[in-house]
């Protein structure tokens, strides 16, 4: 009579592949909002701007000797013709630029600027 020795389970931590999914997902997001935090869509109104080069520009501390703008207001929702029409930064008397950011075609944000 022969037994057969049944082989001990294997024991050992299994992680889920939806889990390391989330997991890659959470830092690759962190990463992209760490990259992504001064540019000029996250400024907000008191923000100051250095124009890096071109239409770059990115958020600096306003006592920089790289400011070259302050942010006096922020309007959503605005197409490109429709940040470039007259009037738009009416209510900031004193902004002297504007900036917009979004997709051709599609809305984005408009920054009503003054030179530092």
């Amino acid at each position: 009579m022969t037994t057969s020795q049944q082989q001990p389970a294997k024991k050992g931590i299994k992680i889920p592949r939806l889990v390391i999914s989330l997991v890659v997902l959470v830092v690759l997001g962190g990463v992209g909002w760490y990259l992504s935090r001064d540019d000029a869509l996250n400024a907000k109104v008191g923000d100051c701007l250095h124009r890096k080069g071109g239409n770059d520009l990115a958020i600096v501390k306003c006592d920089s000797a790289d400011a070259n703008f302050t942010v006096l207001g922020r309007v959503e929702s605005k197409t490109e013709s429709e940040a470039s029409a007259e009037g738009v930064c009416d209510q900031w008397a004193d902004a002297t630029n504007t900036y917009w950011e979004g997709k051709s075609g599609q809305k984005g944000t408009l920054l009503c600027l003054k030179d530092k």
